[in-house]
């Protein structure tokens, strides 16, 4: 890695470059704040909703880009390439920014956006030889110079030359920031590997396993920003959706996201998506309660039985087999879907039951259920529309028929008559029910075709079908534990989260997912907590493979309803496809190199199973990680309050106590006796710093200046699966202080 301050020449340059790019961005803001004044007024087109829109939508435009402006007008920009394109002798300057500045008199561009194809010259390549890929093809050449930028107080303070993206000096102001400002927009320090992630294609599935405190969030925001730029030609923002785990991450990206120039992308929750598939809320039993009871190692032999069999039968309910059986139910539906009879109006057959089938099963076996029999209401509505005055006219050639019959059978006059006034009658009656709006007979054909809410079917496919479909194909008290968990949750009018997955597929089945959920690309970040069910609906709702999925299998506490191994789980949901493009993310920005190698420690005991690589930390030389064994809890409680007190004189503004389950949670408060400490439970929506107490499930996603672990003995924390997954989470949420406590013997998944 090579650094070069420059000479007082070169940033005197350097400073003129600076007042010149700032002169251009005030002269645009100026020339912006003119044209919203004045109002557009030369727009005028025929239609005015048109012309309104327009309007509207020029204005939030020009705002928005006066807004980003402003916003890099102190940092521009960030880095400078010099490239020499083979064949040419002109040495192109290329400066790098969060936004594109340009000289509207000569339309240079002063400053390129970050998301650029040039800009790969600066993320990937070397002094020397290099190239990159833009639209009209490769672009092979020499990269002459990178340089680095580092603006304090609105100035220019440092500048370097560099040979590679450096991820040691330039990163270290970002790393020693606190909790709550670091690494929030990293655009000046994408690493090589995380570029590779940002600009890969959208359209193949992308699955990144990334280490606790590799920026996965960070960059999977990033992603969004640099697909919206590159394809916004073809999408709206709108169609680019950003599952959730929770409220926390979603406060999170509503203060990146802007920042990074994107607005108006779908930010919802994993709930919130399927409610809105679904077509109904719903309230959802805790999803933390499962893992609480299999947590919980103070458990009788019953309740260990029990225990497994709901983690079991939870586990086959989160998968793709689960899926196959409702499919099979759905083939039982699709028979009752059509009556067995023709399509008969006014004694004459419009489309015999053997065309309807047809239409049903072959020419548009490709949709739902309910749009196949929508599109043969039109078929039909159409041949009675088309059919509508010839059969009027049949109408009256059969009265007058039947009128001339009369006379030639009737010679009593009076009788004669009556029988004549009854026959107009009929055909006044006949005319006016042909003449009455069509659509009722379709109507009446189809209704003995009850259509179900997506919980109609679901509880029909679970009281009458599954126990026959599954065949003993998974134990019978497993069964019988989905069936009767089910029937729990909605006696409270409740569902279970694992019953998401199904009712969303169910619609897609049988129902069709409404047109506004015609999105373009998914990315779904703490991937590990979503099963193969989950991946597999998403896929569907895409109708393509343009999903972003990151996620730290060695974080999956949810195991028994998550991905256990990203290659078995993508083979299942995309079927094969060769093309998924798999990457990770090694280097961790979060923790100080002692805090992660105790981490790898833990995590290393089940590696072989995970078929993940460890952490590196790229922060060195921290505190040292305090492992402590107390003669008593007051003795624990009586450290734990000195060590807040320390911590408050460092100026640590996040600070956590991470105790395994609620319960001690509860207790470790009681014992505290401090109204300042907040305790963080699944109902909270934003963490506002200061001190935490915090369950080990709920510090997922979490971090903290400084952490202290309690109670971490063999009992907490024994060497099964979901226990070392735990202490690896609750380990790398701490930034720079790690205290690791306990009254017994420390735990062995701390020792190698």
């Amino acid at each position: 890695m090579i650094f070069i301050k420059i000479s007082s020449e070169e940033r005197i340059e350097e400073e003129k470059k600076l007042t010149k790019t700032r002169k251009l961005i005030d002269e645009e803001v100026k020339k912006s704040e003119d044209r919203l004044a004045e109002g557009f007024e030369e727009y005028d087109f025929d239609d005015d909703y048109k012309d309104e829109f327009m309007k509207a939508t020029l204005i939030e435009r020009y705002k928005q880009r006066i807004r980003n402006l402003k916003t890099i007008r102190p940092n521009p920009y960030f880095a400078r390439v010099d490239f020499v394109e083979n064949g040419s002798s002109k040495r192109d300057k290329f400066y790098l920014g969060k936004e594109t500045v340009t000289d509207m008199k000569s339309l240079e561009q002063v400053v390129v956006d970050w998301r650029a194809p040039i800009a790969d010259l600066y993320y990937e390549g070397r002094l020397g030889d290099a190239e990159y890929d833009c639209p009209e093809g490769i672009i092979k050449g020499e990269i002459k110079l990178k340089r680095q930028y580092v603006f304090k107080d609105g100035e220019l303070d440092v500048l370097l030359d560099i040979d590679i993206t450096t991820n040691d000096e330039m990163l270290q102001p970002f790393l020693s920031a606190n909790s709550d400002t670091r690494l929030k927009n990293i655009v000046s320090t994408i690493q090589a590997e995380q570029n590779k992630i940002i600009r890969a294609t959208m359209w193949k599935p992308l699955v990144v396993q990334g280490v606790a405190g590799s920026g996965k969030t960070t960059i999977a925001l990033h992603r969004i920003a640099y697909l919206i730029y590159n394809c916004g030609q073809e999408f709206y923002p709108e169609e680019f959706l950003i599952i959730a785990p929770n409220k926390f991450f979603l406060n999170y990206i509503s203060n990146v996201l802007p920042d990074l120039g994107v607005e108006r992308v779908s930010q919802m929750t994993y709930e919130e998506i399927a409610f809105q598939i679904i077509g109904k809320e719903y309230s959802i039993e805790d999803p933390n309660q499962k893992l609480s009871i299999l947590i919980d190692n103070n458990k009788s032999a019953k309740q260990v039985k029990q225990a497994e069999i709901m983690e079991q039968a939870t586990s086959f309910k989160s998968t793709v087999r689960f899926k196959n059986l409702i499919d099979e139910y759905i083939f039982e539906v699709e028979k009752r879907f059509l009556p067995d009879r023709d399509f008969v109006v006014f004694d004459r057959t419009f489309m015999t039951k053997e065309e309807i089938s047809t239409l049903f099963y072959r020419e548009y076996a490709y949709l739902p259920l309910v749009r196949r029999i929508d599109e043969i209401k039109k078929h039909m509505l159409n041949k009675l529309i088309n059919a509508k005055d010839e059969i009027i006219k049949e109408i009256e050639e059969e009265a007058q028929y039947n009128i001339s019959r009369v006379k030639f059978q009737e010679e009593i006059i009076e009788i004669q008559r009556a029988q004549i006034r009854e026959i107009y009658d009929e055909r006044d009656r006949k005319v006016k029910e042909a003449s009455k709006d069509l659509r009722k007979y379709v109507i009446d054909y189809f209704k003995e075709n009850k259509i179900l809410e997506p919980i109609g079917y679901y509880k029909e496919f679970l009281d009458l079908y599954f126990k026959d479909l599954i065949r003993n194909r998974i134990p019978v008290e497993q069964v019988d534990y989905i069936i009767n968990s089910f029937k729990a949750s909605q006696r409270k009018g409740n569902i279970e989260m694992e019953d998401l997955a199904p009712l969303m597929y169910i619609v897609y089945r049988i129902h069709g997912i409404k047109t506004k959920f015609e999105l373009k690309h998914i990315v779904i970040d703490e991937a590990q907590d979503f099963s193969e069910f989950q991946f597999y609906v998403f896929k569907k709702i895409v109708k393509s493979n343009s999903l972003t999925i990151l996620g730290d299998l060695s974080q999956g506490i949810y195991y028994y309803r998550g991905t256990k191994n990203w290659q078995k789980t993508m083979d299942i949901v995309f079927e094969g496809d060769t093309d998924l493009q798999y990457l990770t993310l090694q280097k961790t920005y979060r923790t100080t190199e002692e805090i992660m190698n105790v981490a790898n420690t833990v995590i290393s005991h089940i590696q072989d199973k995970l078929k993940c690589p460890l952490g590196e930390p790229v922060m060195k030389n921290g505190a040292p990680v305090t492992i402590k064994k107390f003669k008593s809890q007051d003795d624990m409680v009586n450290q734990i309050k000195y060590r807040l007190d320390d911590f408050k004189k460092k100026d640590f503004k996040n600070i956590a106590i991470i105790c395994k389950t609620v319960g001690d949670c509860l207790v470790m408060q009681k014992l505290l006796n401090d109204e300042s400490i907040h305790m963080i439970s699944d109902k909270d929506s934003e963490y506002n710093g200061g001190i935490s107490i915090v369950p080990s499930y709920l510090s997922k996603g979490l971090e903290f200046d400084a952490v202290i672990i309690t109670n971490c003995d063999d009992f907490n924390y024994t060497s099964s699966e979901v226990d070392t997954k735990l202490l690896y989470v609750c380990i790398t949420r701490a930034m720079n202080t790690l205290d690791i406590y306990s009254v017994d013997e420390p735990c062995k998944l701390l020792k190698a």
